[in-house]
């Protein structure tokens, strides 16, 4: 935990506040990474924007962890993953894993994926569709959160528009 604060700190010296400083923090399992300043700054940016344009009821903590991908509980790999309960005491505790090995685009879309899983979980939709169309609707929002997010950060984005992802 000393390394996190001390990482956190740093981050507040830089001009950053506490709040943005605790989500653009790396966790590991032993130590606390800090990402490069452009990614940072991209990302802080990119969760602003989503802050502005959606409501989130419960609070949903997102981790960017320093690997590629995750293995996922159904054999396979993923990109990221949306865990709804803190298994220990049974409480909401919505928590977000982003894998940060990957370009800034597939950072914004795993990220934006798997927010679609918090709403279809608030929302009781998981509860109701099975897990195809979840990942498909999952998919397909996760798209036009993107797109709407180059539409708003580049103002008259072209088809190869890459600002929005910081290049």
């Amino acid at each position: 935990m000393a390394y996190f604060d001390e990482a956190k700190d740093e981050l507040v010296r830089l001009g950053f506040t506490s709040e943005e400083a605790k989500k653009i923090l790396i966790i590991n399992r032993s130590n606390v990474m800090i990402i490069d300043p452009k990614t940072k700054k991209c990302i802080c940016s990119f969760v602003r924007y989503l802050r502005k344009e959606f409501y989130f009821p419960i609070r949903c903590n997102v981790y960017f962890c320093n690997q590629e991908k995750f293995r996922s509980s159904k054999g396979g790999y993923c990109y990221g993953v949306f865990i709804s309960y803190d298994e220990s005491n049974k409480r909401p505790y919505p928590q977000i894993y982003i894998p940060t090995k990957q370009c800034l685009r597939q950072i914004y879309h795993s990220l934006c994926h798997e927010l679609t899983h918090y709403f279809q979980w608030y929302f009781f939709d998981d509860k109701n569709k099975t897990d195809r169309s979840l990942e498909i609707q999952a998919s397909k929002y996760a798209s036009r959160i993107d797109q709407d997010y180059c539409w708003y950060h580049c103002k008259e984005p072209d088809s190869s528009c890459k600002s929005c992802c910081g290049k």
